[in-house]
């Protein structure tokens, strides 16, 4: 064999193995992808499983933690449809094979449930806990979301008993770590999100309304929604809000037709009215109208209470 048939037969063998060798590696990787893309599908859709233990059953709030093995991005997109809508729910992991974090895999639709959180998140665990809404009956339980850490800083002590008695592990009070999301309550320096109480009329506490004040806007909120306020930014907060005043004018329509149903039963109320007025509010509120509304949802209970037969 000549010199250059020889040179020749070497080059070629060298261009075709590693030719083969990446093509080998390329379709490893697009494999590692596509596993990838199902176990992160699968992941999203487990945990809108692993919220509904969530639910508290207008108790007074469950608490839980979801640990992944690998870093992980979770993404809550809120949509509202002008009727339930819902959180669509998708997760991206990091890893050692192709790229360090894969195109988020397929997203799990959550449309019976309110999930409060930031667009997007991240880390290896993701603290979960849930308390009931009220506006003024019972609406639903709001789930809120969180993978980082939480310091709140003269908080009252309706929120420090609610936060302790729920256990929820990544909120301290008082003594800051490195890192941790600085929440204060009635003002402060250095202070991550300001939460300002204005309830000044039958209430339990000045936080039962207020606004959190965070350098992308306030967030107006009323009852439970203010820890939603705390964790969520502007657009899953404002979606989620719409939402739920989809439900409550939807449960204030069911109400109005108990209320016929209960005069013909000689148990009558005087209710109907005001829950068509209610559920007219409502129906186009945003949370710009919490607060504003809050007012006409209490003397609706107040009335409710003193029912002989009341509504709910």
């Amino acid at each position: 064999m000549k010199r250059g048939q020889f040179d020749f037969v070497w080059i070629f063998a060298i261009l075709a193995g590693g030719t083969i060798l990446a093509l080998a590696i390329w379709g490893a990787v697009q494999t590692g992808d596509t596993l990838r893309y199902g176990s992160d599908t699968a992941a999203a859709l487990s945990v809108s499983i692993l919220t509904d233990p969530m639910h508290a059953g207008f108790g007074e709030g469950k608490f839980g933690k979801i640990i992944f093995q690998q870093e992980t991005r979770l993404n809550n997109i809120c949509l509202d449809d002008g009727k339930f809508g819902q959180n669509d729910i998708s997760i991206a992991t990091r890893s050692g094979i192709g790229s360090d974090w894969n195109l988020a895999g397929g997203k799990s639709s959550v449309r019976n449930k309110y999930i409060f959180s930031e667009q997007d998140n991240q880390g290896f665990d993701y603290y979960v806990f849930s308390k009931p809404f009220e506006f003024p009956y019972e609406v639903s339980d709001l789930i809120f979301l969180m993978s980082g850490r939480y310091c709140f800083l003269n908080a009252p002590d309706v929120v420090k008993n609610e936060i302790l008695g729920l256990g929820i592990e990544n909120i301290v009070f008082e003594n800051c770590s490195s890192g941790s999301e600085r929440i204060c309550f009635g003002g402060g320096v250095d202070c991550d999100a300001i939460v300002y109480g204005s309830c000044s009329k039958g209430c339990d506490s000045v936080y039962d309304e207020g606004v959190v004040s965070k350098p992308s806007g306030d967030l107006r909120y009323v009852g439970s929604l203010m820890y939603g306020a705390i964790v969520s930014d502007k657009a899953v907060y404002d979606c989620n809000v719409k939402r739920l005043m989809y439900r409550t004018r939807q449960i204030a329509e069911v109400f109005s037709e108990k209320a016929d149903l209960m005069d013909a039963r000689d148990c009558g109320t005087n209710m109907k009215g005001d829950l068509l007025i209610w559920g007219g509010m409502v129906s186009s509120a945003t949370s710009e109208d919490l607060i504003s509304l809050k007012g006409f949802g209490d003397d609706l209970k107040r009335k409710n209470d003193r029912e002989v037969c009341g509504v709910w």
